[in-house]
């Protein structure tokens, strides 16, 4: 039997190159037999098409050895391209973070956002709560918005919506505050009372 290690690693390197070289759009160079692989591990019916193959015919012109190693040269080739992907979402991240962070008018160190919700998740059963904010820098209309999700540990949570209920309902004591919009009534969730929740012993 024809393992993989007998069929040498330089036929799966030479493989997955020729791949990158096809997705990247750089056909120059494949051989047919290159060609027919890096489509073959992409999935690409349609180059096959064009090339005047069938599967069949394709699999037959590169030969048994290389047709057995499609498999694992699609599978690394993903993790690759999935592995790209994160590290460019990485790296954008911390590009717009650092639009942020760089700027020195941040005083003693903080830097102020105007932050818009989108939306919240959290997993059934447990108590961290992810909430979804648009954040755009406060007083820069120039700001580009980046998007955040906070993590909220449980210990906080009780602790945030009291800080949030108590600003509405200060604002509120006298009637409508001065940033009401018109025709705004009173919220009804700011007359419940914020019940603290003893450990059970």
């Amino acid at each position: 039997m024809t393992t993989l290690s007998s069929i040498g690693s330089a036929d799966l390197a030479q493989i997955l190159c020729k791949t990158r070289d096809a997705a990247a759009g750089d056909l120059t160079g494949l051989s047919t037999e290159e060609a027919l692989v890096a489509a073959l591990v992409l999935n690409q019916p349609e180059w096959l098409i064009e090339m005047q193959y069938t599967i069949a015919e394709a699999l037959e012109r590169i030969g048994p050895d290389w047709a057995r190693l499609i498999p694992a040269a699609a599978k690394q080739f993903e993790q690759e391209r999935e592995t790209a992907e994160h590290e460019a979402a990485r790296k954008g991240d911390e590009a717009r973070v650092a639009q942020f962070t760089a700027r020195p008018d941040a005083e003693n160190g903080v830097i102020e956002f105007s932050a818009s919700f989108v939306g919240a998740s959290s997993a059934p059963g447990y108590r961290d709560v992810y909430l979804t904010f648009n954040l755009v820098r406060t007083g820069d209309v120039s700001s580009p918005t980046i998007r955040t999700t906070l993590n909220i540990r449980p210990g906080d949570g009780e602790t945030i919506v009291r800080e949030i209920t108590d600003v509405h309902r200060f604002a509120w004591r006298k009637g409508a505050p001065g940033d009401a919009q018109a025709g705004e009534q009173r919220p009804t969730w700011i007359d419940g009372p914020v019940q603290s929740q003893s450990p059970p012993p």
